[in-house]
């Protein structure tokens, strides 16, 4: 007995720092969602594809400008050189000096760039819809993380409240043996009773420490903010409840509709269907547009004095523009491009398949979902008038054994029944 104490006193005071420290800290389940959102690493990463994706959108908006270079070269040419702007040979170390700029432009590819360009618009909108379903996985995850803190609180407390009542029978008999009411045989259930009752206690404190870290990992949390980390219950006035659709149909059309596991499917058939428009476009010939202005200085330039002409007489005298078109057919490629349209084709048909297992798996979540939503709806009815009727029935038992009117092992069993009814 005394050895049941200690270890009780060892539980006690490594549980209540605990608890002192979660009054200062609490966390609610919207708390602990928008903690998660805000430093989860695979969210992080979903927002940086949406980066990606508005940088690739941007790129393909600047593939319908024309491209603009400057260049400009100082140099000597040493012995007999031909002179580009006398057209004569010159000897001695000759000092030159070109300036230009070139500009570049397509013309036609097939509509290739207006292709890429509604190609990156639907790659924001999937970057946008991945990182809302990593969101909704991620918030399932810290709900269904949270909740079971809080069931393995209550069967913590409902293991509290049964050692509690356990010990008082114990306290009761005790005094009735020392009144000489009562045998010493009649202790022993009992005491079987409140044994197997601490070892309950124990098991349902590991199970919560450990759903507590569980919660913890998720959320990523620090060492210090772990070892403050506690729950907050929420009140039942808080609790707002949903009415179930009438039927699974109604679930999966809405799931349809609005889940975004389903648009990011819808968009990735959209974007296959542009790849291979893409693809196509390798057999549609190539139109390309260039201007090139440019002017130059060389020393061997000279005037009627044999002086070289200056510098930037020369460079307003040598401008030079062209203007060139350049067309290209493709012919043979190596079946390349027939090769890049075939991988397309498999491509939209991956994509399809991928969005019609997407659906699938989807109602088949719904459906179970509401099944198990409208069975507990009933059951939880059912659930709490059989509460209400295990208290009544342990109460009356309580008092039928402290009578004497009952053995302990069937004040056990009626005790069994209130755990299961309070559990359930």
């Amino acid at each position: 007995m005394v050895r049941l104490i200690s270890v009780s006193l060892l539980i006690v005071s490594v549980f209540l720092p605990e608890l002192s420290l979660a009054q200062t800290t609490p966390w609610t389940l919207q708390k602990c969602i928008n903690h998660a959102f805000e430093n989860n690493l695979q969210i992080k990463q979903s927002a940086l594809g949406t980066d990606q994706s508005e940088t690739g959108y941007l790129s393909a908006k600047s593939a319908f400008f024309p491209s603009l270079n400057a260049s400009g070269s100082h140099g000597y040419n040493i012995g007999m050189t031909l002179d580009p702007f006398t057209n004569s040979f010159a000897l001695g170390a000759i000092r030159s000096n070109n300036f230009g700029l070139s500009s570049g432009v397509t013309l036609y590819n097939g509509f290739k760039n207006h292709l890429n360009l509604k190609r990156a618009r639907i790659g924001l909108d999937l970057a946008a819809t991945n990182l809302e379903q990593s969101k909704n996985d991620l918030a399932l995850m810290i709900s269904a993380a949270y909740l079971n803190v809080l069931f393995q609180e209550e069967f913590s407390t409902i293991a509290i409240l049964n050692l509690d009542a356990t010990k008082r029978q114990v306290d009761r008999i005790s005094k009735l043996i020392d009144a000489g009411a009562a045998a010493a045989a009649d202790l022993l259930d009992v005491k079987a009773q409140e044994a197997s009752d601490f070892a309950t206690l124990i098991s349902t404190e590991n199970s919560r420490q450990l759903a507590k870290l569980n919660l913890v990992q998720l959320l990523q949390l620090s060492n210090e903010e772990a070892t403050s980390f506690e729950v907050v219950r929420p009140r039942s006035e808080d609790l707002v409840t949903s009415d179930i659709p009438a039927n699974a149909s109604s679930a999966v059309s809405f799931a349809i509709q609005s889940f975004p596991e389903i648009r990011a499917a819808g968009l990735s058939v959209d974007d296959a269907y542009l790849s291979l428009d893409i693809a196509k476009t390798n057999y549609l010939p190539r139109l390309f547009g260039s201007y090139n202005f440019g002017s130059g200085y060389s020393e061997n330039i000279k005037g009627a004095d044999l002086q070289p002409i200056p510098f930037t007489t020369q460079l307003s005298a040598n401008i030079n523009q062209s203007i060139f078109f350049s067309l290209s057919i493709p012919v043979f490629n190596s079946f390349a491009s027939r090769s890049s349209v075939q991988l397309a084709e498999i491509g939209v048909l991956q994509s399809k398949y991928a969005q019609e297992s997407t659906a699938q798996v989807l109602t088949q979540s719904i459906e179970s979902a509401w099944a198990d939503a409208f069975a507990a709806q009933k059951s939880l009815l059912a659930q709490e008038a059989a509460l209400a009727s295990a208290e009544l029935a342990f109460a009356n038992t309580e008092i039928k054994f402290e009578a004497g009117a009952i053995s302990a092992l069937e004040y056990a069993d009626s005790r069994t029944l209130l755990d299961n009814a309070r559990i359930n």
